[in-house]
């Protein structure tokens, strides 16, 4: 055709790094649920376009060979992004707040006051601030819980909070 093969990588690896700052910018609202992740196939191109280039300016191999090999590495480097970085950041929660099972057997102050048969609502403080969830007692109790009381949550189920009261044990010695 007369195109060097190096331009070639060289344009493939320009097309990659302008989808990957189109993927940047546009990626959250583009969903992808296919086989093909974008997320990697971008990646991968732009590795073979690098090595290509690299390999057709510095080396003097078969271009074949050249096209296997750049294949190969970009292959390996991608399977090591996605097993490292992609997985576990898709797996991480996207919040700061904590988590339902970390709120069990935490101290919450009762905002609206929990009735014997009912639901209040109780406020949980943390490092990342502050967290309001409805609430109900965990079992039968005798007395409603006054706003401004102390709960210690024992189960979190369909986001309701099952507390019963706390009082804090002091001995003295």
């Amino acid at each position: 055709m007369g195109i060097p093969l190096e331009t070639i990588y060289w344009y493939l690896l320009l097309v990659c790094a302008g989808l990957a700052v189109l993927m940047v910018i546009f990626g959250d609202v583009l969903e992808f649920d296919g086989a093909i992740d974008p997320l990697l196939i971008i990646p991968f191109l732009a590795f073979i376009g690098l090595f290509g280039h690299l390999g057709e300016k510095f080396l003097s191999i078969n271009s074949w060979l050249l096209l296997i090999m750049a294949v190969s590495f970009s292959g390996i480097i991608v399977f090591l992004l996605n097993f490292y970085v992609v997985v576990p950041m898709r797996k991480a929660e996207a919040t700061l707040s904590i988590s339902e099972k970390d709120m069990e057997g935490q101290v919450a102050t009762v905002i609206t006051p929990i009735p014997l048969k009912g639901m209040g609502e109780i406020q949980l403080k943390s490092v990342t601030g502050s967290l309001s969830r409805p609430a109900a007692f965990y079992g039968e109790e005798t007395a409603v819980a006054p706003q401004g009381s102390q709960v210690l949550i024992i189960e979190i189920r369909e986001r309701v909070c099952y507390v019963v009261p706390y009082e804090k044990f002091v001995t003295k010695s």
